[in-house]
Parts: C-alpha cells; structure tokens; sequence
C-alpha cells in the first residue's frame, strides 16, 4: 500500500514538541507502536520474508584491506548475493550483512540500539509502512545531499513518493508488492469460468455464480484479521483511509462513502456465502493456505509474493493449475500490498558510504539481476526492471506452464495511486488482528468493523497528541 504523499511535499518535519507523547520520554509512542510488532504482521515484505533462515553472512570475505565498514540489517532470504557482489566492485566499502528475522526480530533491537546511540546497524531494511515512525523519530538520514535525487524518474511513482517529503530523500525504495489475482484455473474452469474477472462486478457475479452451484466452496476470503491486505485493496478502491503529511495532524475516514461502499462490497459476498469469513492466511494456526489448495477457496487477491508464500502448501492436489492473473479493475489503478525501504540511520558513522550502498542496492540494474531470482524474489519498485524479460519470464513450480509469477503484477505497477501512511500503523495493523475473531465467528459486519476502527484510531491519535480530520 502507499499512502497518500502524492508525491509531494509532506511538509518540514515535526518538531519534537508538536507530538505530545509521539516524541517524548521512554514510552515513546512511536516507539511502542514499533516495539509492539509481531513477526507475523511483517508477511507483506517479500517473498520469503517469514523464513528469517541462517542464510550466508560471510559478505565481508570479499572485502579489501582498508575499506569503509558499512553494517547492514536485512531478513530477505538470498539477499547476500546483492552484498557479495557490491563488496567486489566497490573495493573502498565493505558492508557487513546481519540477518535478522523480520518484524519485532529486527525492529526492537534497531529501536533500542537507536535509542541508546549505540550498536545501530548503518543500514536497515524497514517496510513502507514503518518508515514514517522512523522519520518521525528522526533515526533516519535525509540522502539527497548523497545524490539519491537522480534516481527519483527510475521508480514508480507511488514508492519514490513514500520514502520523500518535499527535497528530502529519508529511504531509497526497494522491492514491492503490486497487487493480483491468484486463482485456480482449473477449478474456475468446471464452473464455466474460463478467464479471470477483469472488474469487482465481474468478481461479485463470478463468485455468487460458483456459490450457486456449489455452496461448499468460495470464491474467496476476507481477511479483515490483515490490516495491510485490506488497506491494498482500499487503496485501489480509492478508499484510502489515512492522510499525514508529517505534522501534527492526521486524517483518519473509514466512514467516508468510498469506504463504506467498498465494506458494503465485500460485506454483501460474505452474506451471500460467496466469500469466506474465516481466515487471516499470516496467522499461524490459520488453514487458508491449506484450504486454496484443496479447493475450498479458488481465488486469492494478493500481492506479487503471495504465489511464491503459497508454494509450499501446494501439493499434487493443485501444482500446475494456478495462474497470476491482474488484480480486478487494475487496467485503470490498482494496490500496493508490502514492500520495503533502505534508510541510513543517524548513528552511522560513514553515511556517505551508507549512501552509496543503499542506492546502488536499490537502484543498480546488477542489484537486481539477483533481487528477483529465487531464494530472494523480490518484486522491483525499480523501473528499467520492470520491463526486463528476465522478470516477466520468471516463474515457480506451482503455476500453471508457460505463466508468469510477475508479468501481471508488473504490467499494473505503475498505475498504482500514491497514499500516505499515518505514524501508527503498528497501532493500527494490531487493532484489526484484536478485532478480527468478532468478524471470523460472525458476530460482527464490515461496516461495524470500520466502524471500530474509525473510532479506535481516532481516540488513540487524539491520545497521542494529533489533532484529526475526520
């Protein structure tokens, strides 16, 4: 998702006194809203984000004798690939790969290690939506004056404007997660679904269709338990319910027409049966993943690493019978579902030389050659890639022959609208998982849960010092 910078300028950062608890003492609310992270909220980051595996760190083993040392903290599997190859043809710097898990594995100790101006790695990778409670606890380094502002035409608008404010450059963009339908064609098939729906009504009317004739099956879930799938898809909806443009103010509407038409929408398959209600996939006792295989869900709407998340549930049940087709209504916009960001931190020693990794890691055709190959399959924010036919040929076991893994999400990347995201998302993403088991055993509606959460998110901003918008 991107929230709404639209690409301008978020205003001069806050200071310290416009935030009454946002920036003061120990129990920083930032700080806490980070510190309250769980390994599971950070699904959207990759492909392989929750893995967090004991892969390869010996990166300085090609470094030479003398070279500025860089530290950097990452979790995506493979990753260190991208290291070894920069520490081979920047002889002068030598970055230190740390793997960390994601989430709270990474987040607590960076914001400790910040907080104590000790042990903070120079780099680190932070998702979009965490980057502003890092810029607004001023822990990260403004990199224009690092010559970061010429990469600003090589990304898709919407993650360039995520990580700026006005000439101000606090995170190079990396990988992304543009939205697309997953779905069984096979399946879809014996219910005389040969093509994908192209709109939402399409999508409506496929899935009462199949409910119809089949009530044992649905079209798909909604997981109302995954703040970040379900503000994807209001992002395309037009329905984006936050706006902050790094003040003290904060707009916060998930009772506006757009959203509550878009509620409406998917709360109106859920009656009807055509869509689930039982499942957040990223939880771990949750069967969703399981149930797509076995048929019992014949589509998923999800991010451009959904499919690579998915492939080791799948089994001979359903190998070879799914395809990566485009997000509903995604020729004229579509949504961003996870993604992350290189910022350098303030503690760092050698920013410059920082800066000279971040961009290259981001923003170097070489960088990603490996970026969007296995373990890492990263999805590029970063546009020369975009088009390669490298990525758009790139593929797993699990999908239909001959389809590919990024095409349609790559061909909708651009057309995704920017947004701005509030500086308490973690407060945010925990409300929705606390909330979620009223709407999975049926008591609580959509609506009703856009309800709690626009008064939810108001109190706890005004709490924190915000003044709103509604």
């Amino acid at each position: 998702m991107t929230y709404r910078r639209h690409g301008s300028s978020r205003g001069a950062r806050p200071q310290r006194a416009s935030f009454k608890k946002v920036l003061c003492g120990t129990a920083l609310a930032v700080a806490v809203s980070l510190l309250g992270l769980t390994p599971a909220l950070t699904s959207a980051s990759s492909a392989a984000s929750s893995t967090g595996g004991p892969y390869s760190t010996n990166t300085t083993s090609y470094c030479k004798a003398g070279a500025t040392p860089i530290t950097f903290w990452g979790w995506v599997p493979g990753i260190y690939r991208v290291v070894d190859v920069f520490n081979q043809t920047h002889p002068k710097i030598c970055v230190d790969y740390v793997t960390k898990v994601g989430g709270s594995g990474e987040y607590i100790p960076l914001l400790n290690a910040l907080k104590a101006n000790s042990g903070a790695p120079d780099v680190a990778e932070i998702e979009f939506d965490v980057l502003p409670e890092f810029e607004a606890l001023h822990y990260t380094v403004d990199l224009s004056p690092y010559g970061a502002g010429q990469y600003k035409n090589d990304f898709v608008k919407w993650a360039w404007g995520e990580v700026t404010e006005g000439s101000n450059i606090w995170a190079m963009p990396d990988d992304g997660g543009a939205m697309g339908l997953l779905y069984n064609a096979v399946n879809l098939a014996k219910y005389g679904i040969t093509s994908p729906p192209s709109t939402w009504a399409q999508y409506a009317a496929d899935a009462l269709k199949v409910h119809h004739a089949n009530p044992k099956v649905y079209f798909g879930d909604f997981a109302a338990g995954d703040g970040q799938w379900v503000l994807a898809l209001m992002q395309q909806a037009g329905a984006w319910p936050f706006a902050w443009n790094g003040g003290s103010t904060v707009t916060i509407d998930f009772t506006g027409p757009k959203e509550m038409a878009f509620a409406d929408y998917w709360q109106k398959l859920v009656s009807e049966g055509a869509i689930d209600h039982a499942n957040d996939p990223f939880t771990s006792s949750s069967p969703f993943f399981e149930g797509l295989n076995s048929g019992l869900y014949l589509t998923w709407p999800t991010s451009a690493w959904g499919p690579s998340y998915f492939a080791s549930y799948v089994t001979s049940a359903s190998a070879g019978d799914w395809v990566q087709g485009p997000l509903p209504g995604s020729a004229t916009s579509s949504g961003n579902w996870g993604g992350s960001t290189y910022p350098v931190f303030t503690e760092s020693k050698h920013p410059a030389q920082a800066a000279t990794f971040v961009e290259w890691l981001a923003a170097s055709p070489t960088a990603w050659k490996l970026e969007v190959t296995p373990p890492s399959l990263l999805f590029p924010n970063f546009k020369p890639e975009l088009s390669q036919p490298g990525l758009l040929k790139e593929t797993i076991p699990m999908l239909k022959k001959g389809t590919s893994l990024f095409a349609a999400p790559a061909k909708s990347a651009a057309g995704i609208p920017p947004i701005s995201w509030p500086p308490f998302m973690t407060y945010y993403l925990n409300s929705t998982t606390a909330w979620a088991a009223k709407f999975f055993n049926g008591t609580q509606t959509i609506p009703q849960y856009f309800k709690f959460l626009q008064s939810t998110m108001v109190t706890y901003a005004h709490q924190e010092g915000f003044q709103v918008k509604t």
